[in-house]
């Protein structure tokens, strides 16, 4: 890629005797918070003591079951007071219970773990899970905690470049750690034909149809009402059924929003909405390409390389950690997908009509490319790995 960011080894390292606190706001399902579970698995199986300091949610049993700990804290609250009585909890923490790092992983707790870390003598570092500001003054300060610790992982190449833009000073403390997935959960062949069918059946879908499914957040800045656009301008002969798989999280207006505009396209009985799916595999396994068109550059993009795990040829915008994700190349160069002009309908609607007019061989060949760049480069257990390394790193 020829960047000029370091990305950590991705050999296993002896975690044992070595205790890690990381603190993330909630426990529910999201980026950051599947990547802290994902990490404490990691501890534990490398032999170390993983804590997690967090107000709770969903994913809490999940890190009690891996082997995590789990410390109740408001470290979710940006209230001024609250947010020093949790440096000092987690000074005491950090003393009482022989911490030998802190990771934070959003604001409000990185200011806490700042002091908290310098209080207590240990190693502080974070991670930059989110898109990278450049304005207003008062919000780069406030996301500068994001880079005041002796390393600061960024989730992609994309992201890093955007810190060194907004913060040049800090470029010798990056870390680029894409973010990876459980390949072998996603592969394909752990469907037979029979869930397919169930799971278009759920859908409401036919059992033949070609399927686009957008695996992402019901939200404007995905790019949803983009993609229904693209779908009315296609020249294709194929009727393409489009399945929404995510959840809108109370955002009523734009999903009526999405359901107007297929009316007004004709497109309504091919616009399917199902909603937060709890098994990502087999919605993958019963669709044809995914899609994830947003409308702003992603940092890093997580269901497109899920996407490629499960062999779907993909299409995302051109912009952001995609461009590092997708091989945006025909099927017999190596490629897996297509990069499309952002908030561009007639751009997508190319990239659409490429791959409907692919021959299914074909398609199954970029699925193929894709699943084996995944394979390559951004597997849950390399991310897991690269990460512990930079525990070694400032442990010593």
């Amino acid at each position: 890629m020829g960047s000029p960011f370091t990305m950590p080894s991705s050999q296993s390292v002896d975690m044992t005797g070595k205790s890690i606190l990381q603190v993330v706001p909630e426990l529910d399902v999201g980026g950051a918070e599947i990547t802290t579970l994902e990490m404490a698995r990691a501890i534990v199986a490398n032999g170390g003591r993983a804590l997690v300091a967090t107000q709770g949610g969903a994913l809490a049993d999940d890190v009690l079951k891996v082997g995590g700990e789990i410390v109740p804290m408001p470290v979710a609250s940006k209230n001024p007071l609250v947010m020093w009585n949790n440096a000092r909890r987690l000074a005491a923490l950090i003393r009482t219970e022989n911490i030998d790092l802190l990771h934070t992983r959003s604001r409000a707790p990185g200011w806490s773990g700042l002091w908290a870390g310098k209080w207590a003598g240990v190693p502080f570092m974070t991670t930059y899970h989110s898109s990278v500001q450049d304005k207003p003054r008062g919000k780069v300060f406030y996301n500068s905690i994001l880079v005041r610790g002796r390393v600061s992982i960024a989730n992609s190449h994309y992201t890093a470049s955007q810190i060194a833009k907004v913060y040049p000073h800090v470029v010798d403390k990056l870390r680029v750690i894409p973010r990876g997935c459980d390949v072998d959960a996603l592969a394909k062949k752990n469907f037979k034909a029979a869930d397919k069918a169930a799971k278009r059946a759920q859908w409401q879908v036919p059992k033949k149809a070609f399927v686009i499914m957008c695996p992402a957040r019901v939200t404007h800045l995905k790019g949803q009402h983009v993609l229904v656009e693209a779908l009315s301008k296609l020249t294709s002969d194929t009727k393409p059924y489009l399945v929404l798989v995510g959840s809108a999280q109370g955002r009523d207006g734009y999903v009526a929003e999405l359901k107007a505009q297929a009316e007004r396209l004709g497109l309504p009985e091919r616009l399917v909405f199902a909603g937060l799916e709890s098994h990502m595999a087999s919605a993958y396994a019963a669709a044809d390409l995914a899609v994830v068109p947003t409308i702003r550059p992603e940092p890093f993009g997580r269901t497109i390389i899920e996407a490629q795990a499960a062999s779907l040829p993909v299409v995302a915008s051109d912009a952001g950690g995609f461009r590092e994700t997708v091989i945006a190349k025909p099927g017999n160069a190596g490629g897996s997908g297509w990069l499309a002009k952002p908030d561009s309908a007639s751009a997508l609607a190319q990239a659409l009509d490429a791959a409907l007019g692919l021959a299914p061989a074909d398609l199954k060949a970029m699925g193929a490319n894709g699943c084996a760049n995944v394979r390559a480069h951004y597997t849950q257990t390399a991310m897991c790995h690269r990460t512990l390394n930079v525990y070694h790193e400032l442990i010593g």
